[in-house]
């Protein structure tokens, strides 16, 4: 289960749900409810939620406090932008993993080799994924149908890795 955090009318989350769905994502929102081939499920949150999940991936597209005290159980993965500052605290108070985006060495998941039509996805360093089995580092060569902002590109990477998926067409 992929759970988005973003405020209404995010368009980094539409670019995420659009992404994913292309590798059959069912898609879960209190406006909209389609079915992929049941792969995974994303499901979009705009407040604070009780989750209780054994395992899953959160995603905190925005910066924003309205999801200020929100708790996840182990077996969650976070993922955010590395300026993200109030993911960072929140995931960091939950004691989870963290698979941070940004455009530094220090991140998780990078960008290189930015074309118009493709680009590179770096993993930075080993993640375990939904599974328990380890993603080693390496770089995974994305072809673009269209332009995405970086972070939709490196959080549905990042997705898609931890659900076992090679990401190779966006």
């Amino acid at each position: 289960m992929v759970i988005l955090f973003s405020g209404r009318k995010s368009a980094v989350e539409r670019e995420i749900i659009e992404i994913l769905c292309k590798y059959g994502a069912n898609y879960i929102s209190d406006k909209a409810v389609s079915a992929g081939d049941g792969g995974f499920t994303i499901i979009s949150e705009y407040k604070k939620t009780d989750i209780n999940l054994k395992n899953g991936i959160a995603v905190f597209i925005d910066d924003t406090d309205r999801f200020e005290n929100q708790v996840f159980p182990d077996g969650i993965t976070g993922i955010c932008e590395d300026k993200n500052i109030t993911a960072l605290g929140i995931f960091k108070a939950s004691g989870i993993p963290v698979i941070s985006c940004g455009m530094s060495a220090k991140n998780t998941v990078t960008l290189s080799s930015l074309g118009s039509g493709s680009l590179l996805a770096s993993l930075q360093r080993t993640v375990t994924d939904l599974s328990g089995g380890e993603v080693e580092p390496g770089e995974f060569k994305i072809r673009l149908t269209k332009p995405y902002t970086h972070f939709a590109v490196m959080a549905s990477a990042a997705v898609l890795l931890l659900s076992g998926i090679v990401p190779d067409v966006f």
